[in-house]
């Protein structure tokens, strides 16, 4: 069965089986062969919003690099000036069209992951394939879409001091809307019909998925521990876990590779 309506049909009807420690296990294999080249794209990416976020603050801010003591004292009021009207409103607007484009790199991991479960050589421009593809339009809408209703609910918590209820709604939504990215990319779908089946897909089987991503945010926190290097080690696993999620429970063929 090959026919992405047929096999979300068999889903909603019949459910699927899903096995985390083989998730794991495939992960792994593609993982060794696509670390280079995530771990790559990752370091431009950031060097490359760095770069521009710093040209834009620079057209705002007069920042004293000079002076180690006066730049933290710039920088502190600086984040205390992001708590308060408008620039709250400035900062949360840049954060979830950052989210968004993040979204688009990922879109490209998962492309990586494909070609590799095709035993094809991976191509650093898919990385980036889809920042120049309707689909990334597409994904770009989906998270930005995603991001307003997390925004939405979650700030008012905040603003309550229920930090810890808004924690646990940012992990739901993020686990609801997981196989977000590769129906558009894989299944051709449009944003919210991708929101609308992946939220489906997942609360079939709620149990395994949930065991799956909680068993390997342990390795996400792992990387933390280690800041910036052992998140960039962690990540490329996180991103090959999503797809062969997606290709266990949905399923990725030939006949979707033409269409991407």
């Amino acid at each position: 069965m090959t026919n992405l309506k047929d096999i979300l049909n068999n889903i909603k009807q019949n459910s699927y089986v899903l096995a985390p420690f083989q998730v794991m296990s495939e992960a792994f294999t593609y993982y060794k062969k696509t670390f280079f080249l995530v771990v790559t794209s990752l370091l431009l990416t950031i060097f490359a919003f760095s770069f521009i976020g710093t040209a834009i603050l620079d057209q705002f801010v007069t920042l004293d690099k000079k002076n180690p003591a006066v730049l933290q004292e710039q920088i502190q009021k600086l984040i205390l000036l992001m708590t308060q009207e408008p620039y709250l409103y400035y900062y949360l607007g840049f954060f979830i069209v950052f989210t968004a484009l993040g979204n688009i790199l990922i879109a490209g991991f998962y492309k990586v992951n494909a070609d590799i479960s095709l035993k094809k050589t991976p191509s650093f421009l898919s990385a980036f394939k889809y920042f120049v593809s309707i689909k990334g339009l597409y994904v770009f809408i989906a998270h930005l879409l995603i991001a307003i209703v997390f925004m939405g609910i979650t700030i008012p918590l905040r603003l309550m001091d229920l930090e810890m209820v808004s924690m646990v709604i940012n992990w739901l939504i993020s686990t609801l809307t997981i196989f977000t990215i590769p129906l558009i990319i894989f299944g051709n779908l449009n944003p919210i019909a991708a929101i609308k089946n992946s939220i489906m897909v997942v609360n079939k089987q709620p149990i395994p998925i949930i065991l799956t991503i909680v068993l390997n945010y342990f390795f996400l926190i792992s990387g933390l521990l280690f800041f910036v290097v052992g998140i960039l080690f962690v990540l490329p696993y996180l991103f090959a876990v999503y797809f062969v999620l997606y290709k266990q429970v949905i399923g990725y063929n030939l006949e979707e590779e033409k269409l991407t």
